[in-house]
């Protein structure tokens, strides 16, 4: 008699922990765009290294947000590189592939805005695109 309830606790068990398992094998994380423009986002698997070849390319069109998703191949996180006029953005979050793209975590989110200052020199006001990297509990 008791052995039915055990079995049936136990496949709800392995079931819980195949769904957090695969949670982790497949991150999803959010790119939100504050700016006008569009950006376009890279995304690379989480185990790759040299961030050359990305898995997908997406497009984030300004004042949007999308979720995206990669193979986390046990790592747990997605890699990304973020493009606006085809100029690498988000420099200064740029951790991993040798300082070329972004660790996303499961449930995190990049977002993504632009700063402007003049250019002494110049006179001509310089653009930047900027990213500020939100963990998600």
């Amino acid at each position: 008699m008791l052995i039915k309830p055990l079995i049936n606790l136990a496949l709800v068990g392995m079931a819980a922990l195949f769904l957090t398992l695969s949670a982790d094998a497949n991150p999803r994380f959010k790119v939100e765009n504050t700016t006008d423009s569009k950006i376009d986002v890279f995304i690379y698997n989480g185990n790759d290294t040299s961030c050359h070849t990305a898995l997908m390319v997406r497009t984030v069109k300004g004042k949007d947000t999308k979720s995206f998703g990669c193979k986390g191949n046990g790592k747990g996180k997605c890699k990304i590189k973020i493009f606006s006029f085809d100029e690498r953005g988000c420099k200064e979050s740029q951790n991993t592939c040798s300082g070329r793209a972004i660790k996303m975590q499961a449930k995190s989110k990049a977002i993504v805005s632009e700063t402007s200052e003049i250019n002494e020199e110049t006179g001509v006001r310089e653009f930047e695109t900027v990213c500020e990297i939100v963990e998600q509990k």
